[in-house]
Parts: C-alpha cells; structure tokens; sequence
C-alpha cells in the first residue's frame, strides 16, 4: 500500500471517529460538562475542560476541531456552531466558473465568555475575556475583552452579474 492510500485511509477513519464523537457530543442524554470531556476527545483545546458547559446540539468544526480553543468558566448553549474554516470572499469572480476558495484558522474563546443559543462563530475570530454574545449573532471578527454583543445584520459585500 502506498504512503499516500495509507494516509487518506488514516483521514478516512479519523474523519468518522471525529463524527461519531461529535453526534455523541450533540446528544441531550449527557450534561454540559460531558460534552465538553467528549470534544476534548475530538481535539478540541480546553484550558481546564471541567468548568467549561456546552450545550445541546452545539457544533464545533468537523475538520479542524484542534483549531478551537475554548478557556475556563465558559458557557456555551444550545444551537451554536463554531467553524474554523471560511470562505475567501476576495477570490470570488464575477465570471460563471469561478471557484471557491476556502481557508482555515483559529478560533479563540477566553476565560469566562457567555455565548447564547444558535449562534455561528466563524473565521479565525478571538474572543475576549469576559466577552458574553446574545442570541443569534454571527460572530466574524474579533470580540473585545468585556464586550456585549447583540444582533444580526447581513451586509452585501458583493454583485454579480
């Protein structure tokens, strides 16, 4: 067997243990802490995983998890998805076969952020201690230490055709 064939098999299996574990994670059966204990397994960083809650149904990027990494005392709820990888919004064409270009990063969460229900993280994105995020609110850029953040908006960024 070549190195190659060797390696996609080895992403192969590690892909789905990564989703096995993540559907767990997901589950309501467990408690908020256990969940956490599970992405840990999954790569996920955890400053001290035993104060951290996760709520139900949350997300956490199924190819990259180690780019996440989540302090102490936070509290993340039901719904969020937190994805550490983004769509290159430059390399977007006005021609019809444009291809889309997808990069990866980090996403930070420090000590003590309270983030509610259904939200979406994504991009390489820090978010600052202390930090607490409402509802529904989609979170590309960098959050400051203390901040309260709330609402959503989209933005048209660009036209075609």
């Amino acid at each position: 067997m070549s190195k190659d064939t060797e390696s996609k098999k080895k992403y192969g299996v590690r892909r789905l243990i990564n989703k096995i574990l993540q559907a767990i994670a997901k589950s309501s059966f467990l408690s908020g802490y256990m969940r956490a204990r599970i992405q840990k397994l999954r790569g996920v960083h955890f400053d001290n995983v035993g104060t951290v809650f996760l709520g139900e149904d949350i997300i956490i990027d199924g190819i990259c998890p180690s780019n996440v990494s989540i302090g102490d005392r936070c509290i993340i709820t039901s719904g969020t998805k937190i994805l550490t990888h983004f769509l290159d919004t430059e390399s977007l064409s006005d021609h019809a076969d444009y291809h889309f270009r997808f990069y990866v990063g980090k996403v930070v969460i420090e000590n003590d952020v309270f983030i509610g229900m259904n939200c979406v993280i994504a991009k390489p994105v820090t978010i600052g201690k202390g930090a607490i995020i409402g509802a529904n609110v989609v979170v590309t850029k960098d959050v400051p230490a203390g901040a309260v953040m709330v609402g959503s908006s989209a933005v048209n960024i660009k036209n075609f055709g």
